[in-house]
């Protein structure tokens, strides 16, 4: 089978929003457990290209001044699977620029899944695509989030909400845990947890309570 084919859109996201799921996508990936010796578990593991999406080229400037470099271009992006989007200031979901509003919505359709992060939900809401959905964003600013979308099916019961192809996750680290568990509903227990191992790292379920292990469980 061909390489899962990744997206992330580059606006200036805060920085676990999306890097925390990739690095969960990334340690349960094939080449990744088989650097860390788990041979067996490798070719069971996530064969994953990913593609940071930029209006140009420019590096995008994230929360604590961290800047980041794009891969390709809107123009350029190959056909995606799944897209990820993190959350920016709130500011920055007032002016999204047209070419990427345009370029999320496009491509929304084409892909299998796309997740948010944090208020990378109110993101997704603001260009429509949450419409008549329930959805969650980061809970702190869930008075936004009706302000902007009064047509999503806004919720704070849940730390992420799926519904349809749209996974939409609360603050950053819920973002971690929602990605896990895709991991785990994709490619089983064993892949998922030495590429939790491999963080440290110890999921928490749609509730907050943290996930039992069965191999990997700290002492």
């Amino acid at each position: 089978m061909a390489p899962i084919q990744f997206g992330v859109i580059m606006i200036p996201f805060q920085l676990t929003d999306v890097a925390g799921p990739l690095d969960v996508l990334s340690s349960s990936s094939g080449p990744y457990l088989r650097g860390m010796g788990n041979l067996d578990l490798a070719e069971h593991g996530i064969d994953i290209e990913f593609h940071y999406i930029g209006e140009g080229m420019d590096p995008v400037i994230h929360s604590a001044g961290f800047k980041s470099q794009p891969t390709t271009t809107l123009s350029a992006c190959p056909k995606l699977d799944y897209l990820l989007i993190g959350g920016p200031e709130p500011n920055y979901l007032k002016t999204i620029p047209p070419a990427i509003a345009s370029f999320v919505c496009e491509r929304a359709d084409e892909v299998k899944t796309v997740f948010t992060t944090c208020t990378g939900g109110i993101f997704a809401s603001v260009l429509g695509l949450l419409d008549g959905l329930n959805a969650t964003t980061n809970h702190e600013v869930m008075p936004l989030a009706r302000e902007l979308a009064p047509n999503v099916k806004w919720t704070t019961e849940k730390n992420w909400v799926v519904d349809g192809k749209f996974w939409t996750a609360g603050g950053a680290c819920v973002g971690m845990d929602m990605m896990a568990h895709w991991v785990i509903e994709n490619y089983g227990r064993e892949v998922a947890e030495a590429g939790f191992a491999a963080l440290a790292y110890e999921p928490r379920d749609v509730d907050g309570k943290q996930v039992a292990l069965t191999r990997h469980v700290s002492k």
